[in-house]
């Protein structure tokens, strides 16, 4: 379980902020200057933070049924969470710097997206951020540096869970997800998760006679996650700036050695669930709405670009300015859903099921289990 924890974190965060296809995409974003650097950022990162915190949300039950007095199972599950198509892309309208090459482009890949990344130019601006006329404006067509921002990778994003589930008095099922400090190559994690159902139909005068279990669900669940950038991926003052334009250091600091990423994912599940218990097969239909939060941060000491400086001569370099912290993307979601699934019992003791759930960002889930009802 450890194992596949860490695959399914390495897999979607590691591609965030790492990019497994290339490691430039770090420095590229950098490039889009602090104007622009956040719209970038959270154009192509947040897609990928809601489809991961949505998938955390999925798989807390498998039947409306609760268990009896200490019965008990415990489950592993996986999900797989879509990225819909219309945030596969996104916008490159209202950018302050940044140009695109070919100015019928308007959109750039997320995440999520299926294309090649857009290559952009970093334009020199008018005026500079402490006044006066920019020296190397040229009439718009000064150019700082150019590069191409993150291609899509995958609009399917893994999630997965291990929990135990614990009955309790009046009808009602305790359900618990933790997993401790994780420490593997430079990723720290950690995940906890609590919710209770209540199989409500037998305290309903009416319901109670009629053949199905009828429960409702509240859960939420939090993902936390470190991950400090290895040399290779660290952003510096060289990365930035192409060409021979050439660069004046951050007098304050060259340690580029804090960089990394801290990211939070939330979740928070509300549903109406409806079961037959067919001997050994279980259909359920869940009905209610999740409520996702995603939060993510560059942390650490990093280069950005600020104005040319004159270093002599008529020659002019740009001034490197170091920040902290500079990216903060915070994101939220409500999605109203419905999930469709079932279960199968074997040897009275083992249960597998699968399900669906219609969402903005839908979810597959399957999970296995061992327990006594």
């Amino acid at each position: 379980m450890r194992k596949a924890l860490l695959s399914s974190i390495l897999l979607l965060f590691g591609s965030l902020g790492y990019s497994l296809k290339a490691q430039d995409d770090i420095p590229n974003l950098f490039k889009s200057g602090m104007a622009d650097l956040n719209k970038v950022a959270e154009g192509y990162l947040a897609p990928a933070g809601n489809a991961f915190a949505a998938g955390m949300g999925s798989n807390w039950y498998n039947t409306a049924d609760t268990h009896k007095l200490l019965g008990f199972d415990l489950r592993i599950g996986i999900s797989g969470t879509q990225i819909p198509v219309a945030d596969q892309m996104f916008s490159l309208t209202g950018l302050t710097n940044l140009k695109t090459v070919d100015p019928n482009v308007t959109q750039a890949p997320t995440f999520g997206g299926n294309a090649d990344g857009v290559e952009l130019r970093l334009m020199q601006p008018r005026n500079l951020k402490g006044g006066g006329e920019n020296p190397l404006y040229d009439n718009g067509n000064g150019v700082i540096t150019s590069f191409t921002t993150p291609s899509g990778l995958t609009r399917y994003v893994p999630t997965a869970s291990l929990q135990l589930t614990l009955g309790l008095p009046l009808n009602n099922d305790l359900m618990v997800r933790f997993v401790p400090t994780i420490k593997n190559s430079g990723v720290e994690t950690s995940l906890w998760g609590v919710g209770l159902k209540n199989n409500f139909k037998e305290f309903m005068p009416f319901f109670k006679y009629l053949p199905f279990n009828l429960s409702a669900l509240v859960a939420y669940n939090q993902f936390d996650i470190r991950y400090a950038f290895p040399t290779s991926a660290q952003v510096t003052p060289d990365k930035l700036v192409s060409g021979d334009l050439g660069y004046v250091p951050d007098p304050q600091s060259d340690d580029y050695t804090t960089q990394g990423m801290k990211m939070s994912a939330s979740s928070l599940t509300a549903n109406v669930i409806i079961s037959k218990n067919l001997i050994l097969f279980t259909p359920y239909l869940g009905v209610g709405f999740i409520r996702t939060n995603f939060d993510l941060t560059m942390v650490g000491n990093y280069p950005t670009l600020g104005d040319p400086v004159d270093t002599g001569g008529g020659e002019y370099k740009m001034q490197i300015i170091n920040m902290t912290d500079p990216i903060s993307i915070s994101s939220s979601q409500v999605m109203p859903g419905a999930t469709l699934g079932f279960r199968l019992k074997f040897l009275g003791i083992i249960a597998a099921h699968a399900q669906y759930t219609f969402q903005k960002y839908p979810t597959a889930s399957v999970g296995f289990g061992l327990g006594i009802r």
